[in-house]
């Protein structure tokens, strides 16, 4: 039996787009001569020079485009404006991965209409969080390695989606939180706190009260973000793609930060900064400095491989 509340999961969910690349901030990154971005494709973005392997013809293209996601691609190429991205983006060159060059992708021409713009992020969606993140040749799946996610657990006869996901993946963190009497205490006080608006101050005390619960807890609520955080199990929506994406590709370094409890305090806090305060978050890196290396690889993580499926790049 497990004592996950929705109010935390969504709290430790929190989106992470903002922090992601410039793009993110509405603005598309500007041009310069003599870059890719200025002298691609005929529809404005980037592109390879001649004779160089483009994404189209690349083993990743090859797959996303020719079965993992062929009908948001089509749905796409049916859209003016999303067919000239979908032209920009296999013009692009490759990135270490085997996946386009993410810089280039980030500076094709963004797409006017709102069914364009619905499309392009289907597609998009498939094949960064969806069956065309699964194609070998984009480098993308090898799997986390933190024993968070590779517990020995039984099944479980548990009726409820979410206890019976975290009694099946993560009943190794569970029991350890669940021994510990200051992790207890810790469950207890999330518990009481407030919905709404009054909760991310109420985590902060929680967390900073029990310090040496939080670190086990902060274990379990890796397991359960990466294993139970969908709409099958611990949520009554669907799984924002975003999050999916950083599950996906970022899973050892959201569990580094999760491990750390000032890690965690420092993503909450910056979670109740307004969307582009960046004096807000420089406030909270200074209140806690010893998190700021562990959550900037956890965003630097989600940017390389999550900038454009979590959003803000249209222009």
């Amino acid at each position: 039996m497990s004592w996950v509340t929705r109010s935390v999961l969504a709290t430790l969910c929190a989106p992470l787009a903002m922090a992601l690349c410039p793009a993110c901030d509405g603005e598309s990154p500007p041009e310069e001569p003599g870059t890719a971005a200025s002298t691609g494709s005929a529809s404005g973005g980037g592109g390879a020079g001649s004779g160089e392997v483009t994404y189209r013809t690349s083993a990743c293209g090859t797959c996303v485009e020719g079965a993992a996601c062929v009908s948001q691609m089509n749905a796409c190429a049916a859209d003016p404006g999303c067919a000239a991205y979908l032209d920009c983006l296999d013009a692009c060159p490759l990135g270490p991965s085997g996946d386009a060059d993410a810089d280039c992708e980030q500076a094709c021409p963004p797409v006017e209409s709102s069914a364009g713009q619905s499309a392009k992020q289907a597609f998009i969606d498939c094949r960064l969080s969806g069956p065309g993140a699964e194609c070998a040749g984009c480098g993308r799946i090898s799997g986390p390695t933190d024993p968070d996610f590779h517990q020995t657990c039984s099944p479980s006869e548990e009726t409820d989606q979410c206890y019976k996901c975290e009694d099946e993946h993560c009943c190794e963190t569970y029991q350890a939180c669940k021994d510990d009497q200051d992790c207890q205490d810790l469950v207890t006080c999330l518990k009481a706190c407030p919905d709404g608006s009054g909760y991310p101050p109420c985590l902060d005390e929680c967390y900073q009260a029990h310090t040496t619960g939080a670190v086990l807890f902060g274990h379990r609520m890796a397991c359960v973000l990466y294993f139970c955080s969908d709409d099958d199990a611990c949520n009554s929506t669907p799984l924002d793609p975003c999050v999916a994406c950083q599950n996906l590709h970022c899973a050892d370094e959201m569990a580094a930060c999760q491990h750390d409890p000032e890690c965690a305090l420092l993503e909450n806090c910056k979670v109740q900064c307004d969307d582009a305060d960046r004096a807000c978050w420089t406030e909270c890196e200074a209140m806690f400095p010893n998190a700021v290396a562990t959550e900037k690889a956890n965003l630097d993580c989600a940017a390389a491989d999550c900038g454009i499926v979590c959003g803000g790049t249209e222009g």
